[in-house]
């Protein structure tokens, strides 16, 4: 999301549009509304959409112009676009990476190094999209995650061009091709809006169509003569429509803004809206009332003049003030972030974006390249080093586990149905098998090298998807269409392996609390409570594993309302609330009926095993992330730290408990 063109008007044979300014001031402000007040502009994402559409319009327009006046130049182009983002993108990268060193934790500022580096190189997008997934940062706590427009901008910049130069003389040709780019991309879009959302919102070719559908408008509008529009534009009738257009236009995208969530599957059908929109607006002259008086309001001009540094400083600001206060900050806070974002915005564009603009010798095109490969390099070994966690104590550098996936296991488990860990301690065929959640990795990592000397040891575990069997759930995880086919595989290769003993690493209590989940038999409707629901899954999945294994049920482990990061941080909003602690009796009060599901199902399964996990994780009366005189004992809200998993294993006898009657080693 950047200005494509300079919006004084410098742009050779360009004619300068106030009212294309004033419709980048709509979509900033609908994009700034969203991040700060989601629940006043549910909507306001489609701001992007219409800078898509737009940076495709003029662009076009600009390069158009000057092929026709035969004075195009590759290298004037690309040099442009340098001068144009490089100078505040620098800035803010660099800013960004300083506020990092000094607010964030080793696994935050690493991941913020890897985005920097993405962000400077233009392929934010990518990066975003290669890391989503069960272990992805929640969105709010990424300071660069809106970068990821940028990275679809410059990749359509860097091959439009080229096309158009190659096809300009045989122009029906260019709009052939262009048309039937744009249809395949938002068909592609269409179908993948619920087929891969993820990638439907962060690859180029399902974004392109919103662009290309700019670019389109740009060819068609270049091919009628100024003089049939001068004529047509003393037409009462037509002067009529001109009016309409645009306020259609305007209309459209504001019921975008409005109605839409975070829930519309977006982009695909639903993003014609502020597309069409936009469209319309660009497609009416810029005498015509709507232009001047509403899109060219000075106000709303001056905006779009510093959309893109706002666009750059907005969303790291708010993102840093959410990780400070572990949540949402107050609306005060918010208000605040958005009038420093504008402060920094005007700083950007009079000091920084506009001297630069000016410029035009060659030496500060290089300068600017390098500075953006030095950004680029400073994040790169930000990542590598970890968060240069050396900075940092032993409590918070133990908040990071190990792999989660290694070769070997992955060799050994071939189903094709994706899980988030796989770890063996061998290539043989398993004697013991941790099974479970994500909650199930720390405790193996813990167990796994007491056992692996004479057993092998293999976890294999998907984030999302509490052990439980023959039951649906709903509304939990976005994994959780896919968890009873997860689970029946990991039945079916225990049943083939027959390891000794299975280690369940259970969870599920909200399944049953929290009246937002809601269970169902897969065999069919049942009138049953989502206790029963809850206790046939377990006892469906601990008596199929029971026929062939030994079998230890660890309890659920407490979590917690915000995690260790949010106590263990140098620096926090005066607002926000930490919660180490839970009073035990409410834990145990709230795992209730969770705990009177297993002790029925270990009355029917002979041999079941329990380990009760908040015996070992709490004191008499709290339950805490930070015993007194112990290390930190979480990672983040809900999972173990390796010192808390070292904790339950040893306080539970854990180990000793698995290797009872294994008295052979594994024989292969």
């Amino acid at each position: 999301m950047h200005p494509d063109v300079l919006s004084a008007g410098h742009a050779e044979h360009f004619q300068y549009r106030p009212a294309v300014d004033g419709l980048r001031g709509v979509a900033v402000l609908a994009v700034l509304g969203f991040h700060a007040f989601p629940e006043a502009v549910p909507g306001g994402y489609v701001g992007v959409d219409v800078f898509f559409v737009i940076s495709g319009y003029l662009i076009t327009s600009i390069v158009a112009r000057q092929l026709l006046h035969a004075d195009f130049s590759f290298a004037d182009f690309y040099w442009r676009r340098v001068r144009r983002l490089f100078p505040a993108l620098i800035l803010v990268l660099v800013t960004i990476l300083a506020l990092g060193w000094v607010l964030l934790l080793p696994n935050e500022f690493k991941e913020l190094g890897k985005h920097a580096t993405a962000a400077a190189v233009f392929l934010a997008n990518i990066a975003l999209w290669r890391e989503s997934g069960y272990f992805d940062t929640a969105a709010e706590f990424k300071p660069l995650l809106h970068l990821w427009s940028l990275g679809i901008e410059e990749q359509f910049y860097l091959l439009w061009p080229v096309l158009m130069v190659t096809l300009w003389k045989r122009r029906t040709a260019l709009l052939t091709i262009l048309a039937i780019l744009v249809l395949t991309s938002f068909a592609l879009s269409v179908q993948l809006a619920q087929a891969a959302p993820v990638a439907n919102f962060y690859w180029p070719v399902s974004r392109f169509w919103e662009l290309g559908a700019g670019c389109l408008l740009a060819l068609l509008m270049e091919r009628s003569t100024r003089a049939v529009t001068s004529e047509l534009g003393a037409n009462r009738r037509l002067a009529a429509a001109q009016n309409l257009l645009p306020l259609t236009g305007l209309a459209l995208i504001l019921v975008a803004i409005a109605s839409f969530d975070t829930e519309t599957p977006f982009p695909g059908w639903p993003a014609l809206l502020p597309v069409a929109g936009t469209l319309l607006i660009l497609a009416t002259p810029a005498h015509a009332w709507i232009q001047r008086r509403v899109l060219g309001w000075r106000p709303l001009v001056w905006v779009g003049l510093i959309s893109y540094a706002l666009y750059l400083w907005h969303w790291p600001l708010l993102s840093f003030l959410n990780i400070l206060e572990a949540g949402l900050p107050p609306l005060a806070i918010r208000w605040v972030a958005v009038g420093m974002s504008f402060l920094l915005a005007w700083i950007t564009y009079q000091f920084i974006e506009m001297p630069i603009r000016r410029r035009k010798e060659r030496r500060l095109n290089y300068r600017l390249a390098a500075s953006a490969a030095v950004a680029a390099a400073a994040g790169m070994v930000i990542y590598v080093t970890g968060g240069v966690a050396q900075r940092f104590d032993p409590d918070i550098l133990a908040l990071v586990h190990g792999p989660k996936i290694d070769k070997v296991c992955r060799a050994r488990f071939a189903a094709e149905m994706p899980v988030n860990y796989c770890r063996t301690t061998g290539p043989q065929p398993p004697s013991i098998l941790f099974v479970g959640d994500s909650r199930a990795h720390a405790i193996y990592e813990v167990a796994a090298p007491a056992l692996s000397q004479e057993y092998t040891v293999m976890l294999l575990g998907r984030g999302g998807c509490p052990p439980v069997l023959n039951v649906r759930l709903i509304g939990y995880d976005d994994n959780e269409k896919e968890c009873q086919d997860v689970w029946r595989t990991f039945v079916a290769y225990a049943q083939q392996t027959k390891p000794k003993v299975i280690v369940v690493v259970g969870n599920g209590s909200v399944l049953i609390s929290n009246p937002k989940f809601h269970l169902s038999r897969e065999s069919g409707s049942t009138n049953e409570s989502k206790e029963a629901l809850f206790e046939y899954g377990v006892r469906s999945l601990l008596s199929e594993l029971s026929r062939f294994s030994r079998v230890i049920y660890l309890g659920e482990i407490p979590a917690y309302a915000s995690p260790p990061a949010c106590f263990l941080r140098a620096f926090k909003l005066p607002t926000t609330q930490c919660h180490p602690e839970r009073a035990r009796e409410q834990v145990e009060l709230a795992m209730a009926p969770y705990n009177r599901v297993l002790n029925r199902v270990q009355l029917e399964i002979p041999g079941l095993q329990l380990v009760d996990a908040i015996a070992v994780l709490c004191a008499t009366k709290v339950c805490s992330q930070r015993p007194p005189g112990k290390p930190v004992l979480y990672s983040d809200a809900v999972h173990l730290s390796p010192a808390g998993a070292r904790l339950l294993v040893t306080n539970t006898g854990l180990t000793t408990l698995i290797s009872r009657d294994l008295v052979r080693p594994d024989s292969g």
